[in-house]
């Protein structure tokens, strides 16, 4: 396996999709950082992170179809991308995740999802959960999440948040706010915790913002 090669096959597409560089690496990173942080939870392997990073990036290439269902869109485009360094079943992967990151939860009725291993489905399942979070906390596409780190409880995961310093006392991420509450269906239902997030500015930052989302 060699990851150099396969980096840049994912990012000579997501290049050629004209995507927005900013926010899929914001997304990438602060998934493959959800993948550490819940290892103890999912129980995936190494090389499952860096296809949910894989599909981070890529996540928003459908754009370049059409904003209206372009996660759909971004399905089809990996499915018909010639990535040499890939196996067919982690294009597969790469694409249902990638696809899954908003709107309609995984389900067989639905064709290239149905078509997948039981292993593969839960795997999309499971990785798909983390990038919906993920795309969640960048939705205003602003990158404000500097640090971010999770607190594994009975019936919940909190993810701290340090944010961007230049925020004022009573900024409150509304846009990630209400995406998570959105966004965090198919993490509720694969994890059997609610997403919640308690967000903080930086130490030296007077007064310091927080708030819980219930």
């Amino acid at each position: 396996m060699n990851t150099k090669l396969r980096l840049e096959a994912i990012l000579d597409i997501a290049q050629r999709y004209n995507f927005d560089a900013v926010h899929s690496h914001q997304v990438e990173c602060l998934a493959g950082t959800i993948f550490m942080e819940l290892a103890e939870l999912h129980n995936l392997e190494r090389e499952d992170r860096k296809l949910l990073e894989y599909a981070a990036i890529l996540h928003d290439i459908g754009n370049f179809v059409s904003e209206s269902g372009h996660h759909r869109h971004t399905l089809m485009l990996i499915l018909t991308e010639p990535l040499i360094p890939f196996t067919r079943d982690e294009v597969k992967i790469i694409a249902n995740v990638a696809r899954y990151h908003r709107k309609a939860l995984p389900s067989p009725e639905h064709t290239l999802f149905g078509a997948l291993s039981e292993p593969d489905r839960r795997k999309v399942c499971l990785l798909g959960a983390m990038l919906r979070v993920a795309d969640a906390l960048d939705h205003s596409h602003q990158s404000l999440v500097r640090e971010l780190t999770c607190e594994v409880m009975e019936d919940a995961v909190i993810f701290n948040l340090t944010v961007d310093g230049k925020m004022t006392s009573d900024f409150q991420m509304p846009v990630e706010w209400d995406a998570i509450q959105r966004r965090g269906d198919l993490f509720r239902d694969v994890f059997r915790k609610a997403p919640r997030i308690n967000v903080q500015q930086p130490r030296l930052a007077s007064p310091q913002a927080v708030f819980q989302n219930a």
